[in-house]
C-alpha cells in the first residue's frame, strides 16, 4: 500500500497521543487541525500522524474537512449520556461477571492497574492518570466480556470529552482513582450490587458541562450517577 507507515508501533503511538489529547481537552471541536501541525505538535512524522487521524475519521470521533484538515466531531450533552449509558451496560454485566467468577490473576492485573492510576494522580500526572484509566476499563471489559465488548466501549470512551474539571483536577483524579481500587475489592469479595453502582458512579464522574452552572440552574437535583460527569 502506497504511503503506509511501514512501522505499525509509530501509527499506534500516535493514535494513542491523539486519542489522549482528544479525552483531555488539548484538541478542541472548535478548530480545524492539519495533520502537519498534529505531527510538529507530537513531534512525530507526517505518515504516521496521517493515518491515525483517518482512522478516527473512520470510527466517527474526528471528521475529515476537504482540503483544511481534520475537526473533532462535535458530542452534545445527550451523545455524551448515550455514550455513557451504553458503556455502562457492557461495564455493569462485565462487572456481574467478574464477581462470579474473576481468576486471582484477574484481580492481579486489575489491582496494578488501579494503583497506577492513583499514583498517576497523585502525582498530577492527568495523561498518565486517564492513560491508566483507559487501560483498566478495556481490561475490566474484556476480562468480563471479552475483547469485541471492550473495543465498543473504549470506541465510545474516545469520543467523548472532559471539560470544565478546572483547578481542582487532581483531586478529582485522585477521588477517581480510589474508585477503581475500591470497585477490585468489591470484585473480589463477589458484591456484585455495590460493585455495578461503583462502575456506574465512576463511567459518570465527569461531565461536558460547568458543574457551577448544573449546580445553580432552577430545580437542580443532588449529584446522582445521572448527572455527575462521563469518565471511565
Amino acid at each position: 500500500m502506497p504511503g503506509a507507515v511501514r512501522d505499525p508501533d509509530l501509527r499506534t503511538r500516535a493514535l494513542a497521543e491523539i486519542r489522549r489529547a482528544i479525552v483531555v481537552g488539548d484538541l478542541t471541536e472548535d478548530r480545524i487541525y492539519s495533520a502537519a501541525a498534529l505531527a510538529k505538535q507530537l513531534g512525530m512524522s507526517l505518515s504516521p500522524v496521517r493515518e491515525a487521524m483517518m482512522f478516527l475519521v473512520a470510527e466517527g470521533t474526528v471528521t475529515a474537512v476537504p482540503n483544511r484538515g481534520f475537526r473533532l466531531t462535535p458530542i452534545t450533552a445527550d451523545d455524551l449520556e448515550e455514550i455513557i449509558r451504553i458503556r455502562l451496560l457492557l461495564s455493569a454485566e462485565a462487572v456481574r461477571v467478574l464477581c462470579a467468577s474473576a481468576s486471582a490473576a484477574d484481580l492481579e492485573e486489575l489491582a496494578a492497574l488501579a494503583v497506577r492510576a492513583e499514583e498517576a494522580a497523585a502525582a498530577a500526572d492527568k495523561a498518565g492518570f486517564f492513560e491508566a484509566d483507559r487501560r483498566f476499563h478495556e481490561r475490566l471489559l474484556a476480562l468480563g466480556l471479552g475483547q469485541r465488548a471492550a473495543s465498543i466501549s473504549l470506541r465510545l470512551r474516545d469520543q467523548s470529552r472532559l471539560t470544565a474539571v478546572g483547578e481542582k483536577s487532581a483531586l478529582v483524579d485522585a477521588e477517581s482513582a480510589a474508585q477503581l481500587t475500591s470497585l477490585v475489592a468489591l470484585i473480589r469479595d463477589g458484591e456484585a450490587a455495590a460493585a455495578e453502582a461503583l462502575v456506574g458512579d465512576n463511567l459518570y464522574y465527569f461531565r461536558k458541562r460547568e458543574p457551577e452552572a448544573a449546580a445553580e440552574a432552577p430545580g437542580a437535583a443532588e449529584p446522582a450517577a445521572s448527572a455527575a460527569g462521563a469518565h471511565g
